[in-house]
């Protein structure tokens, strides 16, 4: 029997790449499975080449992905912390016109002879693999939230989609370790309910999240690992070649950063918030400068849009401070190999909240800059790390050099703790693999 992962593969996005590929592993592990196949990504040949390259070179089996996203593969350069209004109008039309064909695709799966007069080969190929499948598996990660946007009736829809076509052809879904809320918009409630009190297995990936859906839910929701916290780190010896590249050693007291572009939803003046954010980040790097350290900014995610790509703001905080010990490793690097890359250094700072997780899981002390719902400070909490994580939109140059200075004064202890905490990965990951293989 098959399985297929969803909502698709994003090789362009580190975090993401590596939760797709270990819900690949999870899904093998355990021994129920022939075929798993992930679902590919990319509107246009150029970005589905960006998307899932690195994913097929492998040797993942990629199913097409059917449900386009409204953007289409058009993204403005300039418009990563706010979209024009003109773009969002695009957009909206898009979708309009996505949930129409959708909806209509869910009332008449089960007929792959009505699929295939109304949809073209590629829907009609993809939807036949999800009849033959046995398990589908939503990949770990944090999407399911939303912040009051006009747009959220759609976005909960676009990210359940795949969930709800599996449960109209009566599969088996199981739904890996996620960060839930908040839940804010209209319908959002009531569709979460809908799709979720029907699945078969589901799991939060931090305690805050458990407690976010289950009070939704009305049940108990399990608390698992995230599934980025079982990645395998890379070739130690291609890391090393990567900071030679770059004039850089394991002897170097390396503090690697992330940073990503944020359009701060829900809140008033992104613009400032952003302003305040990046200028936050150069004075620390001014400190760290001072105390003898170097520093690694990292890209953890390059796209596919301007508003995913941290080049983006990597770029605006060198127009901020520049100095020969601020190096850039500007490089697309698995994220196998990125982990590695992030077990050299000395000290990590990560907006990005997968890049918390492989310099974590690497026993690197490290402090978070929590965005997009829950998913950082319920991880930082749940490793007793509270007092180094902060949301994006608290951020000033005090409180981060503050955090950093005590971090390093508990150094030794946070590395210890850190180092207990690894021993519960394997815990968590045997309990998934169980069960799953129990649902049969």
């Amino acid at each position: 029997m098959n399985a297929i992962i969803v909502p698709g593969v994003t090789d362009l996005n580190k975090g993401d790449q590596a939760l797709v590929w270990e819900s690949w592993r999870l899904a093998k592990d355990t021994g129920l499975y022939n075929e798993v196949y992930i679902l590919d990504a990319g509107d246009s040949k150029e970005e589905r080449e960006l998307l899932c390259r690195q994913s097929e070179e492998h040797g993942f089996k990629l199913l097409d992905n059917i449900l386009k996203h409204p953007r289409r593969a058009r993204h403005k350069s300039g418009e990563h912390i706010k979209e024009s209004k003109l773009e969002l109008l695009k957009q909206i039309k898009n979708a309009g016109m996505d949930f129409k064909n959708t909806r209509y695709l869910i009332r008449i799966c089960n007929d792959l002879d009505k699929v295939k007069k109304a949809f073209d080969d590629k829907t009609f190929q993809t939807v036949k693999q999800f009849h033959n499948a046995k398990t589908i598996f939503v990949k770990g990660g944090g999407f399911i939230h939303a912040y009051g946007e006009k747009t959220a009736p759609y976005l909960m829809w676009y990210f359940l989609f795949y969930v709800r076509l599996a449960k109209a052809l009566n599969k088996k879904v199981v739904f890996f370790p996620n960060s839930y809320g908040p839940f804010i918009g209209l319908t959002v409630k009531n569709q979460v309910r809908s799709v979720f009190n029907k699945l078969d297995l589901v799991y939060a990936r931090e305690n805050v999240s458990s407690k976010s859906l289950g009070e939704l839910l009305g049940k108990n929701i399990p608390v698992e690992m995230d599934l980025g916290f079982f990645l395998e780190k890379g070739s130690q010896e291609e890391a090393l070649k990567v900071l030679q590249k770059y004039n850089l050693s394991k002897e170097d007291k390396i503090v690697g950063v992330t940073i990503r572009p944020w359009r701060f939803p829900g809140l008033s003046n992104p613009e400032g918030l952003y302003r305040k954010y990046i200028d936050s980040v150069a004075e620390l790097a001014k400190h760290l400068l001072s105390k003898g350290y170097k520093m690694a900014l990292c890209n953890q995610s390059l796209g596919p849009n301007s508003h995913e790509d941290d080049r983006n703001a990597i770029k605006d905080l060198l127009e901020k401070i520049q100095d020969p010990n601020i190096i850039w490793i500007n490089e697309n690097l698995s994220c196998d190999l990125l982990k590695a890359v992030y077990s050299s250094f000395y000290f990590f700072i990560g907006t990005r909240f997968h890049s918390i997780i492989f310099s974590l899981t690497s026993l690197v002390p490290s402090i978070a800059i929590g965005y997009g719902g829950n998913k950082a400070l319920g991880i930082m909490r749940d490793f007793s790390l509270d007092d180094y994580v902060v949301q994006i939109q608290d951020v000033h140059p005090d409180l981060l050099i503050n955090m950093f200075d005590k971090a390093i004064t508990k150094y030794d202890a946070i590395k210890s703790q850190l180092e207990k905490s690894m021993g519960l990965v394997t815990e968590s990951r045997n309990r998934l693999i169980k069960d799953i293989q129990s649902l049969y």
